[in-house]
């Protein structure tokens, strides 16, 4: 910042037991400071002006630049990457907002006067709130206010003029991104899907989860379990503000994986085709209940709840509204759903390694 190095804010803030974490998602960026109440005023004026004063020295961005482009190569070149990179622009076009056009090229490029410049659209004093979770007593939030209340904010609004879907890849053939070594590959399949304020969503979420998304799901019962074709099967739906979809991701011997595609069509077919036991359909329940208790159990659980209602622009009574919805779940409802949702036709395809 103006008034401090990398090193002496590192030093100032290890010193009071705290600690700093950035995180970037595609629709928003936070920053989050986790401190003692005692240590609130020493350090919230240092969070500020990191987040309003930061100065992007030369020395200090090349060697972030060439920290982040060793990080880049290293990561990119495992398979579950790879081809998490490759359904993203399959799935929404590499012409989107929501593309990954990164490669460490992106890392050559970057240069301080286009980084200031983005800094001082998108972040200096453009945060839209402040969220204060934990034990706050009344002298803290005092403190807070004294450091926060009188800075003038520009507030910062979402672009709902982005492109969200553009040129998007074939359905109709795999793509396949090349391996090295040949022994393992990642194979990820989805598809777009509804918003969660669409009547089919949580119907769709709770097939979603007997599907792939705990422990005991069709798909890892089968492939997992009985034909051990991988250590682990995930089906989950992906919530964007401007966009949602399904995904499915295994890694896999690179001698099996089309195996293991051919089982997931036939749990599609038998989703589609038969009714849900209702002694299945109850453990489900008793596992998304439970899963959402602990999406919000303690003031830090709960926060990221808020901030994602605020920023992802969800009904906050979701939840409540969740459980209900799984005390009145049907089951001819959900292969009904499977039948709409749960075609091969409507699913990007990507394996990398191959």
């Amino acid at each position: 910042t103006k008034s401090y190095t990398s090193g002496e804010i590192a030093s100032i803030i290890d010193g009071k037991g705290a600690f700093y974490v950035p995180d970037i998602q595609k629709d928003f960026s936070q920053t989050s400071m986790y401190l003692l109440n005692k240590f609130t005023k020493d350090l919230l004026p240092l969070y500020l002006e990191m987040i309003n004063g930061s100065v992007f020295s030369e020395d200090e961005l090349a060697l972030y630049k060439r920290n982040m482009k060793q990080r880049y190569i290293v990561e990119h070149g495992k398979v579950n990457v790879q081809s998490h990179q490759a359904f993203t622009n399959a799935i929404f076009g590499t012409d989107s907002a929501y593309a990954d056009l990164s490669s460490p090229k992106s890392y050559d490029a970057l240069d301080r006067e286009s980084i200031i410049d983005f800094y001082k659209a998108r972040i200096e004093r453009k945060a839209t709130g402040v969220i204060v979770s934990g034990m706050v007593d009344d002298k803290t939030l005092a403190d807070i206010c004294s450091v926060f209340e009188h800075f003038k904010w520009e507030g910062n609004n979402f672009d709902d003029q982005l492109k969200i879907y553009g040129d998007s890849a074939s359905k109709d053939k795999w793509i396949e991104v090349p391996g090295n070594e040949n022994k393992q590959v990642s194979m990820r399949i989805g598809r777009p899907t509804v918003n969660p304020d669409h009547v089919d969503y949580m119907g769709l979420s709770l097939l979603t989860t007997v599907l792939g998304g705990y422990f005991g799901s069709r798909l890892n019962k089968v492939i997992r379990e009985e034909k051990g074709l991988t250590y682990g099967i995930h089906a989950h739906i992906n919530k964007l503000r401007f966009a949602n979809f399904l995904s499915i991701h295994a890694e896999l011997n690179a001698n099996n994986w089309k195996e293991a595609y051919d089982s997931v069509l036939e749990i599609f077919e038998d989703l589609k085709n038969n009714p849900i036991p209702q002694q299945e359909l109850d453990m489900v329940r008793r596992y998304v209940k439970g899963s959402l208790l602990q999406s919000v159990d303690g003031a830090l659980s709960y926060s990221t709840y808020i901030r994602n209602s605020l920023v992802l622009d969800l009904n906050n009574a979701r939840i409540n509204n969740y459980i209900n919805y799984l005390d009145t779940a049907d089951p001819m409802v959900l292969m009904k759903l499977a039948k709409q949702y749960l075609n091969e036709k409507d699913f990007f395809k990507i394996v990398a390694g191959v």
